[in-house]
């Protein structure tokens, strides 16, 4: 919990001393601030294992509002070291004031709370805190039209979103006669125990579920993510790839498998046909571009499709998957979205052919390049295979046909993966020049590789901590 006021009360700093300065003076604050917030989560942990919690958060935090469980730091601390990666590998800019750095923290702010909330008005307030400040994001780059466009499209369509999730609450509400996470799952218990069906808590389920695939941008809710994630600027698509939507699948994971696992068969359905369809039409839909930004939008759509199935799983099982998936997705696509951003050299044009010569002139940056794409389409030895491994061993008892397209999607995906390689090391046309990486960004990207192999090679140094999903 300490981490979350401490993020909190920096973003504030950062918005009120950068304001007038250029970006580049508040980095160093705002890496110290995560820094410092990981240090607080660990100890968080630990206290939480050891059942010796700060006497303040006790008095001061209701468990019925946020639950600070291992669970919810773990996720965490995921978001967290997944902002300082964004920010330490897209710190080359112009941009005048903080305003920037400080929306991100206090999104992530929002995230933390999505993690860790215990009833559906903390959901809701996670959600919000998240989502207003990527409004802004998504349209920082007021001069470009297409960031304009994807703002606007984006405010658009979560202003729906969250009408439909607030309808949601409210029918889950009528049904249960409570908000709480624990009372609403004693309710669904009770009355699957007498064998009562309520029609108001299977539309309030369906309506949730329908708010939630909006902001984890799965089918039929995905079709925002593309444009918005196209237009916006690099360092926002990057930050919604990876922040935003480890949030919203920790909050995802969290409401279905700890409020509504006592209905699961009421649900899990239409879960699963909703992840098959986002994983082939992600992977089918990313063959397709031309532009390699929007290949992994598509390809982003599709990871959606594939983390779902976590909460169809047993929830133990699940979240080991999910957090081992979240962690390698967010390392592998940093990177990848860093490679991209240099080689498209500040230009609006993001096509295949930016990557031209990319292993004749930049070996390293090529290294990173496979290592990444390799995880990302679940290679093994990499940290992708590893969640995708957990993902998969967990629903194939419950949905065998699910895994069949869930193998047959990560087939298609190699196909676009390897387009890169192909541009990268076989095409003779416009070789690229060579890129000069700073000493800030070689280990920001040593960091993210390491993450990426050392997960990958040993998936234990996750699943063996004593962390003990609720």
């Amino acid at each position: 919990m300490t981490s979350l006021l401490i993020l909190f009360l920096g973003a504030i700093l950062v918005l009120y001393f950068g304001i007038h300065k250029p970006e580049k003076k508040s980095l160093g604050i705002t890496v110290l601030l995560l820094i410092s917030a990981l240090s607080f989560l660990v100890k968080d942990w630990f206290a939480f294992i050891s059942k010796n919690l700060p006497a303040w958060q006790i008095k001061l935090v209701p468990a019925n509002m946020l639950i600070w469980d291992s669970t919810a730091i773990a996720f965490s601390i995921v978001i967290v070291l997944s902002l300082l990666l964004v920010i330490g590998l897209f710190s080359r800019n112009n941009n005048m004031g903080a305003d920037l750095l400080g929306l991100m923290l206090f999104s992530v702010c929002g995230g933390m709370l999505m993690t860790s909330f215990s009833n559906l008005i903390m959901l809701f307030l996670g959600i919000e805190c998240l989502s207003i400040p990527l409004y802004v994001l998504a349209g920082s780059k007021k001069s470009d039209l297409a960031s304009n466009e994807s703002a606007v499209k984006y405010f658009l369509m979560g202003a729906f979103s969250t009408a439909i999730f607030l309808m949601g609450c409210a029918f889950i509400y009528g049904g249960s006669g409570s908000i709480e996470l624990e009372s609403i799952s004693r309710s669904l218990a009770m009355l699957g125990h007498i064998g009562v069906k309520s029609n108001l808590i299977f539309a309030g389920i369906i309506l949730l579920m329908a708010g939630m695939l909006f902001k984890v941008s799965a089918f039929p809710f995905h079709f925002w993510s593309p444009d918005v994630y196209d237009g916006s600027p690099n360092r926002t698509t990057v930050f919604m790839a990876t922040v935003v939507k480890i949030a919203a699948f920790a909050a995802f994971f969290r409401l279905f498998n700890y409020a509504l696992s006592d209905v699961k068969n009421w649900w899990g359905m239409t879960l699963a046909i909703s992840a098959a369809a986002t994983i082939l039409f992600g992977n089918i839909a990313a063959i397709r571009q031309t532009s390699f930004k929007r290949t992994l939008a598509y390809s982003s759509v599709a990871h959606a499709g594939y983390m779902l199935m976590a909460i169809l799983a047993v929830p133990v099982d699940g979240f080991w998957a999910l957090l081992v998936y979240l962690l390698a997705y967010a390392s592998s696509a940093v990177i990848v979205f860093y490679i991209l951003d240099r080689t498209s050299d500040g230009k609006p044009d993001f096509s295949f052919d930016n990557f031209n010569g990319l292993g004749k002139n930049n070996k390293w940056l090529s290294l990173l390049l496979i290592v990444s794409l390799f995880s990302m389409a679940g290679i093994p030895l990499t940290a992708g295979f590893a969640g995708k491994y957990g993902l998969f061993s967990g629903i194939i008892a419950s949905y065998p046909w699910l895994l069949v397209i869930a193998l047959a999607g990560s087939a298609i995906s190699i196909a676009y993966y390897f387009r890169v390689f192909k541009n990268a090391f076989f095409s003779n046309q416009g070789a690229g020049f060579k890129q000069e990486i700073g000493l800030t960004e070689i280990i920001f990207l040593f960091l993210a590789l390491m993450l990426t192999l050392l997960v990958g090679c040993w998936p234990a140094v996750i699943t063996s901590l004593q962390i003990i999903p609720a």
